[in-house]
């Protein structure tokens, strides 16, 4: 029995979901956002956003390569990955917007931490997350 995907049957451009994206973003506080391209296709995003009164980049991208492993077709996959990180937003601005959570929160893990352009999560992963304390050993 084959799998269902979330949002697997969507016909909505990636292009026109990014937009969607971005007005999201702008509606929790985002002040200047840069679609990224490969190949002449959209593949993240980039934007600032004041967090205690500095400007701060984040760098969210959109991963469509495990997709195509599940169902084969580059192009529905785009699809589908921008319209999972689609519904991802929407669900963390609804979290900002209601003050359960601020945006600095749940964006964070995107936020450009080095000059090569890093985020958070890719220096922590890269430092196979040695900034978290080690656990303790239960007595």
């Amino acid at each position: 029995m084959k799998k269902s995907l979330y949002m697997g049957t969507t016909k909505i451009e990636a292009g026109k979901t990014a937009g969607e994206i971005t007005s999201e973003l702008v509606r929790v506080g985002a002040l200047s956002i840069n679609t990224d391209y490969k190949n002449g296709k959209v593949n993240g995003l980039r934007w600032i956003m004041r967090i205690n009164g500095a400007e701060v980049l984040f760098d969210m991208p959109v991963r469509v390569d495990p997709i195509v492993k599940l169902i084969g077709n580059r192009e529905q996959s785009e699809r589908v990955a921008w319209r999972q990180l689609l519904r991802w937003v929407q669900a963390q601005n609804a979290m900002i917007e209601t003050g359960m959570v601020q945006a600095v929160e749940v964006y964070l893990p995107y936020m450009v931490v080095h000059s090569t352009g890093q985020t958070l999560f890719q220096r922590m992963q890269e430092s196979q997350f040695k900034a978290l304390p080690t656990p303790k050993e239960p007595q």
